[in-house]
């Protein structure tokens, strides 16, 4: 695999892709939520403000970035 190949390409990518590896995700999301809102609110999050999530995962910060954005903001996850 060259450097420029996405880790997806590799089928020993650490973490995969499964449906268990999701639900880890999820679950992970829940747990550190609060820490995750407050780490976001401290670094400037606001009401009306635009926000590109590179490598979303399940969307979790997405959504909470959103909801600190507010309806006059705007949030872009992206993934795989």
């Amino acid at each position: 695999m060259s450097n420029l190949e996405p880790a997806f390409s590799n089928p020993n990518y650490a973490l995969g892709h499964s449906s268990r590896e999701l639900d880890r995700l999820s679950f992970q999301g829940i747990v550190f939520a609060p820490h995750t809102r407050q780490l976001l609110m401290e670094a400037g999050l606001a009401a009306g403000m635009r926000v590109l999530d590179v490598g979303s995962g399940s969307g979790d910060v997405a959504f909470l970035a959103a909801d600190l954005v507010g309806s006059k903001g705007f949030v872009l996850g992206v993934d795989r």
